[in-house]
């Protein structure tokens, strides 16, 4: 109950810093049906996501992401909540493992064992659990079981497999040290996602590597909107209102830690 209370409070607190004229027009009953859902939201990925990205998208009915990276379909997933939710999406996995669970648990979604990158082809994937890479300097001299995966650009991808008129709401990238190349194979004009939800830290490390790759998106009209650990979430700059909801995602983030101590 005391947190049902807290939840209230900092929506409430939320609202009333927008415009007058916004409040007026605000349904009551779509308030407490947030707090409901916020109260009841179970987390399956790591550092909160799923949380941030629900309190982003929390009125998006059956919406559509792109998981770059995606790994387990459970354990770890940021896409989880969303298709427990009626969305669904595409989910890119090079792990012949995860990508078999992913067609197991995804029946909705569009699963493929492939790469994301610049441009098209074939290229070696070494494989080693939470660290498997297309960029073998990143294992260190580790060893790493090789494999050749297909390659296509993320323009190609989304040519192929995004329904017409559909809106991508959030795309997650996860690809230890390869976003650079997943954002130079898009066309920003013509698939945008709202919000883009990437690990920015060296593959194994807390040492930031967004300098590498952020210039791309700066330059294709999205700004920083929130860093939570590893991940740094990024906004369209042509769509309003989305930098308000993340101070609701901070928030809730911050509910969410003590929840879970």
């Amino acid at each position: 109950m005391l947190l049902s209370i807290t939840i209230f409070a900092f929506i409430i607190r939320f609202h009333i810093g927008k415009k007058a004229k916004n409040i007026l027009h605000m349904k009551i009953d779509k308030n407490l049906n947030l707090v409901q859902e916020l109260f009841n939201f179970i987390s399956y990925s790591e550092y909160f996501e799923d949380l941030i990205l629900f309190c982003i998208f929390y009125d998006v009915i059956n919406g559509f992401y792109i998981d770059i990276g995606a790994n387990d379909p459970n354990e770890g997933s940021v896409t989880k909540a969303f298709y427990l939710r009626g969305w669904y999406g595409i989910n890119i996995e090079p792990l012949s493992n995860k990508y078999k669970a992913l067609e197991e648990n995804r029946k909705r979604d569009i699963n493929l064992q492939i790469g994301i990158g610049k441009i098209e082809g074939n290229e070696s994937f070494y494989e080693r659990g939470a660290v498997s890479t297309f960029h073998k300097q990143y294992l260190k001299g580790k060893m790493a079981n090789i494999t050749k995966i297909k390659v296509t650009t993320m323009l190609n991808l989304c040519k192929k497999y995004i329904p017409k008129n559909e809106v991508i709401q959030f795309c997650k990238i996860d690809v230890e040290g390869g976003e650079e190349n997943v954002l130079l194979g898009n066309d920003f004009e013509k698939y945008r996602p709202k919000v883009f939800c990437i690990e920015s830290t060296f593959p194994c490390t807390f040492i930031p590597s967004h300098d590498l790759w952020e210039y791309i998106l700066l330059k294709n009209d999205y700004s920083f909107a929130y860093q939570y650990k590893v991940n740094r979430f990024y906004i369209d700059n042509r769509i309003n209102g989305l930098r308000e909801r993340f101070i609701l995602a901070e928030k809730a983030v911050k509910i969410f830690e003590k929840k879970k101590k």
